[in-house]
């Protein structure tokens, strides 16, 4: 479990997180949702420890601490356990798929090549791009990229999968077969935390969606309670600009 309290980062004098409280259950598919610039991005690589927050207080497991007095056991915590799937798929451009699955495995965790080929492929077989281990990033098309680098990331077994907007460099026809995948990881009881402005999918997939805005929780709820029986017109008025069907029929299905 991830128990976030009161979290603050600011960039110069740009306040981009204002107090944010968060709690992520073991198996629970959290979806953060909100304007650009409402802090979601930031809330997330703040968790991965790609930002250290200036203030606050993080619980993730038996790991307790002050983030302004974080040790490097802390972050290395953080970071050992948690993974970040990116909006420009950070592929290595000179290694195959096969290979950029491999790299952490090898690298990070120290696995014998032959183990990390093994678990590589596997997960490669989950995304459904065995027949494009030896292809090289520019050989792929974006939503394959971002297939092979969910696979990066679920090869790693990490404790908890962020998404930051994991489909918004894609193509429109490209997004259908990355949500899938996605929603095939939710199925398996991974926990993950999703930056997304696909509402519909939101709404399918997440136990709990939070509404951010100016670096606070306005709301936060099912996805029933946010996105569809919410009082807050601030939330009323968001989601009436954005392509979210309240009658939502289950496109996703595997």
């Amino acid at each position: 479990m991830i128990e976030i309290r009161d979290l603050h980062k600011s960039f110069k004098k740009l306040k981009v997180l204002n107090g944010v409280d968060l709690t992520v259950e073991d198996g629970q598919v959290v979806g953060i949702i909100g304007a650009s610039g409402s802090g979601k991005s930031t809330l997330l690589r703040c968790i991965d420890y790609l930002e250290k927050p200036n203030s606050g207080h993080i619980r993730f497991d038996d790991v307790d601490f002050d983030v302004s007095k974080a040790t490097k056991n802390d972050v290395n915590y953080m970071k050992s356990h948690t993974t970040m799937v990116f909006q420009q798929f950070n592929l290595f451009k000179q290694k195959t798929a096969l290979e950029n699955i491999m790299e952490g495995l090898v690298i990070v965790q120290k696995k014998s090549r032959h183990e990390a080929k093994e678990i590589a492929e596997k997960y490669l077989d989950l995304v459904g791009l065995s027949d494009r281990a030896d292809h090289y990033p520019s050989q792929l098309s974006g939503g394959q990229q971002q297939r092979v680098a969910i696979a990066r990331a679920l090869a790693l077994d990490p404790k908890v999968i962020l998404f930051d907007e994991p489909t918004s460099a894609l193509d429109p026809e490209m997004i259908q077969e990355v949500l899938k995948v996605i929603q095939k990881v939710a199925k398996s009881g991974k926990t993950m935390v999703i930056v997304s402005h696909e509402m519909n999918f939101i709404y399918e997939i997440c136990d709990k969606v939070v509404f951010l805005e100016d670096g606070k929780v306005l709301q936060e709820g099912t996805p029933a309670e946010v996105l569809v029986h919410t009082d807050n017109e601030r939330i009323k008025q968001f989601v009436s600009k954005v392509n979210f069907i309240e009658t939502y029929v289950n496109q996703y299905n595997i």
